[in-house]
């Protein structure tokens, strides 16, 4: 076998090595959020919740404690079966509300990294509020990258409240 052969049958095998491998991937990319939602964060999907039966009125809610970044509680007004308005905002594990300080320590910028993910997680919490009462679903709200937790504290907290509306 010559050279040129040699490096043309390497090629080809190099070739249908990366296609098996690639036609091997996981189908979760498939069900990732468009729009700007998180990229290859896993996270829980919801089946839709029937807002026929909601009554018109303002529910709260609250997540379950997480041990190290607190919880979540919602705010969501119903009115005429839909979702008119939501706020949701994270509680640091201290009870405070999470905002500019969350990922300081003592008042400090200590881990520019650490705070810039803890900065990112508090504007999701704003955008996950907005994203509800512009559809309607708390599955269909997209998770932010870098904020998983907060979303899915967001998920259980809107449930919660969303089951309330039904009572």
């Amino acid at each position: 076998m010559n050279l040129g052969r040699k490096s043309l049958t390497l090629v080809l095998g190099v070739a249908f090595a990366a296609s098996l491998f690639a036609g091997c991937g996981d189908d979760a990319a498939k069900n990732e959020p468009k729009d700007g939602g998180a990229q290859g964060v896993a996270v829980k999907k919801i089946a839709d919740i029937d807002l026929s039966q909601a009554k018109d009125g303002t529910y709260n809610a609250e997540s379950s404690e997480n041990s190290e970044y607190g919880h979540g509680k919602i705010a969501i007004t119903i009115k005429d079966h839909k979702i008119e308005s939501a706020t949701y905002f994270g509680i640091d594990k201290d009870g405070t509300m999470k905002g500019e300080d969350y990922g300081k320590k003592n008042g400090q910028v200590s881990d520019a990294q650490n705070y810039k993910k803890a900065q990112n997680a508090v504007k999701a919490n704003a955008a996950y509020g907005a994203q509800l009462v512009e559809r309607q679903q708390p599955g269909k709200v997209d998770a932010i990258s870098g904020a998983t937790i907060s979303y899915e504290q967001f998920i259980e907290a809107s449930t919660k409240a969303l089951d309330e509306a039904k009572k």
